[in-house]
């Protein structure tokens, strides 16, 4: 009779411990998944935007690596427990429990809205340009990087025709602010809207650029979505690049809490309209004109090159002919300079002064020149 009471209890506390193993490596595979989350995160806003991960996640990151360690260490040890002694079957029982309440503690930890934060110059991406199509936009990107430092300023509208610079302008300013250490914004946002306005498109590349990756993030509502990253941008301090919009982007909607001298941040947008810069409440419009006939012409024979221009006595008029259809737009100057680079004899040159008499620069045209 005593042995098989000792057999029932033994049963009693292996069937125990079997289950709380069972329930301690789900647990872990789930701190598991959590963390491999976490980190994926955090090397998304190191690599990809030079920010610094949190001190907070670093050291939840060091304690779930710990847990994990001894609770695999535990897995080893528990299976040669339930087959000895009683109380060794207890005590491991014990241990497994108290490593169970851990690993449970430190999973509701994990959840992370942020992982990292800017290394003092605000985290953001540099924006590639070319130089070459600055020419002539000096004085526009200076007014713009006043307007940033002006506290009654907080919406900034750079208006003019397709080609004539703006994103040039825009991202001139973009990398300078990110270049400068003490910018002080804490992000400096860059998203290219586009004609066909998609409110969510634009919510995901801030909640990306903000370091907010949560998984759940896609079954959010648009509502949602704001709510969060309003949440995040509210605490901040920020500078918002919005490119090529064509209607008014609503921030309210968005999530973006609307610039003020209190939180002294910054939405710059480019737009074809005026009429947009004024749907936008922007407080500074700014108009980017076409360049000047000599700075135009100077900007084409850089691109065409001086050996080309001067390759035959015919060539320099038509050149200036094809340099003036370009109607002072730094794009189709520079585009269309080096489509010309390579033709060397007055009939090309006059093929695309007909081709460009014919129809304005375009992506159509810049075809037809390379074909030529």
């Amino acid at each position: 009779m005593g042995k098989d009471l000792k057999s029932l209890v033994r049963c009693m506390y292996t069937g125990k411990l079997n289950d709380n193993v069972r329930k301690l490596k789900i647990a872990t595979e789930e701190l598991k998944d959590i963390g491999n989350s976490v980190m994926k995160r955090v090397k998304i806003c190191e690599e990809q935007q030079q920010m610094k991960r949190l001190d907070k996640v670093q050291s939840w990151l060091r304690q779930a690596d710990i847990v994990i360690k001894e609770a695999e260490d535990l897995f080893l040890t528990s299976s040669s427990s339930s087959q000895g002694l009683l109380s060794s079957s207890h005590k491991m029982e014990k241990k497994i429990c108290k490593k169970l309440k851990e690993v449970e503690e430190i999973k509701s930890r994990g959840m992370f809205e942020v992982v990292a934060e800017n290394v003092g110059g605000g985290s953001g991406s540099t924006v590639k340009t070319n130089d070459e199509e600055t020419v002539g936009l000096e004085a526009v990107s200076g007014l713009v990087w006043r307007c940033l430092t002006m506290e009654n300023t907080g919406i900034i509208g750079l208006y003019g025709v397709e080609g004539v610079g703006k994103t040039t302008v825009l991202t001139q300013v973009n990398n300078r602010l990110l270049q400068q250490k003490a910018n002080g914004f804490d992000f400096v946002l860059w998203v290219f809207v586009s004609k066909n306005l998609n409110l969510e498109k634009i919510q995901d590349t801030i909640r990306e650029k903000i370091g907010f990756l949560d998984r759940t993030w896609t079954s959010k509502t648009e509502g949602e979505k704001a709510a969060k990253i309003f949440d995040i941008l509210s605490k901040r301090r920020f500078a918002l690049f919005l490119d090529d919009v064509w209607e008014k982007v609503d921030l309210v909607k968005a999530g973006v809490p609307p610039p003020d001298a209190q939180n002294r941040s910054k939405v710059v947008f480019t737009t074809c309209s005026e009429d947009v810069c004024k749907e936008m409440s922007a407080q500074t419009k700014i108009k980017v004109e076409k360049l000047a006939w000599e700075l135009a012409w100077d900007l084409f024979k850089k691109n065409v090159g001086e050996d080309t221009v001067k390759s035959h006595p015919d060539i320099a008029k038509v050149a200036q002919e094809v340099a003036a259809k370009c109607d002072g737009l730094p794009l189709a100057l520079v585009t269309i300079g080096r489509a010309m680079a390579s033709k060397k004899t007055p009939q090309e040159w006059r093929d695309a002064l007909y081709i460009l008499s014919n129809s304005p620069p375009n992506f159509s045209v810049l075809k037809l020149l390379d074909r030529n």
